[in-house]
């Protein structure tokens, strides 16, 4: 019998810091080998026995998202689509599936690929699954807690959460990972609390006063999908250490073709050397030495093209997102470029370049972080 059967996938964010691939659909929608980083998702879920699935999504979503559950749900589970109508956090987007919630049921965000991973990490606290009533988060050891959710614990017992702490005081170094198996019971005490970003958070940290909630340790990755270089680490996990090219991709007899790297169908390569990167639909490259990058569909890039990934002090590398200065974390960093660009012969970029869709780059350019 499965641990769980139901899900609430949390599809209703904004997108817009995903600049600049947003384009008109779920970042979750993003293609990875293939297929959409969602369609991991459910086959993850598949694998711990879930049947029934509650999406929640924004008002403003079109029809790609439906589309791609559609297509990539197996028959035996149901889907359901439930409309966040305003921005008002993940508490309030669980309650949008109130009346169709199970006594216990997954809360995860639809990037989680290796969620099947997370569950089989209970097989080593069994004792926590004896009372159906207890909450279970999953956590994992960080060094920067002001990013986060942290726990302060007792053994695994969760004795306080505190969101994105400047005092650490008390508390533990296991984060909140985002993946979480409530109850009912706790989602109706929720709902008797002020709507406001961080409604679940401080739901729970009132009800673990009065009820059981532990905290289950994950030593696995657990991605994110916020901005779009957080596609690095979700590639990364699919790769595995290889490559992905497409059946149809066309690449000449003169590429490097390193590990982490992903192209899209219709892609055509020559002469050009690629590391950690990934490759839009039918995208076009003539020549040139590319790491550590995103290039977008459809995109044209010219001879003798080259990314440059480090800063000359060897730290995390800055990129402007809706105009606000974002540290990646990353050491090294190239360049992301838009669907439909142009980018001419014998250009350079400088670590942490960003181009717009539809971009068109003069011959002999150095794309810097400032061109936006």
């Amino acid at each position: 019998m499965p641990l769980v059967n139901q899900v609430v996938i949390l599809a209703a964010g904004e997108c817009s810091r995903f600049f600049p691939f947003t384009r008109r659909q779920h970042k979750s929608d993003f293609i990875i080998a293939g297929k959409p980083i969602i369609a991991r998702t459910i086959e993850a879920l598949d694998k711990i026995g879930i049947t029934k699935i509650e999406v929640i999504q924004s008002p403003d979503d079109d029809q790609n998202l439906q589309e791609t559950f559609s297509n990539y749900t197996p028959s035996h589970i149901t889907v359901t689509f439930h409309t966040q109508d305003k921005p008002l956090g993940t508490g309030n987007a669980i309650l949008q599936a109130l009346p169709q919630l199970e006594n216990r049921f997954l809360v995860i965000n639809p990037q989680q690929v290796n969620v099947n991973e997370h569950l089989n990490n209970l097989k080593k606290s069994p004792d926590l699954l004896s009372d159906p009533q207890n909450l279970i988060l999953f956590s994992k050891v960080t060094t920067n807690p002001g990013r986060y959710g942290m726990f302060a614990l007792d053994g695994q017992r969760v004795t306080k959460i505190i969101e994105k702490p400047t005092n650490l005081d008390g508390l533990s170094n296991q984060r909140n990972v985002g993946v979480y198996l409530l109850t009912k019971d706790f989602v109706n005490f929720m709902s008797t609390l002020p709507s406001s970003d961080f409604q679940l958070i401080e739901a729970l940290d009132q009800y673990l006063k009065n009820h059981p909630v532990f905290a289950v340790e994950i030593e696995e990755s657990s991605p994110t999908l916020k901005y779009a270089w957080d596609l690095f680490g979700i590639n990364k996990h699919i790769q595995n250490g290889g490559h992905y090219i497409a059946p149809d991709a066309q690449i000449g007899p003169n590429c490097n073709i390193g590990p982490n790297v992903n192209i899209e169908g219709g892609c055509v390569l020559n002469n050009v050397t690629l590391n950690n990167c990934l490759i839009g639909k039918n995208t076009v490259i003539k020549s040139g030495s590319i790491s550590d990058s995103i290039i977008g569909n459809n995109c044209q890039i010219g001879n003798n093209f080259t990314t440059q990934t480090k800063n000359k002090t060897n730290t995390p590398i800055e990129v402007t997102i809706k105009n606000k200065i974002v540290n990646t974390g990353m050491i090294s960093f190239g360049i992301l470029i838009g669907d439909n660009s142009i980018i001419g012969n014998n250009c350079s970029s400088l670590p942490g370049s960003v181009l717009a869709p539809q971009s068109q780059i003069n011959p002999e350019s150095l794309i810097s972080p400032e061109v936006l």
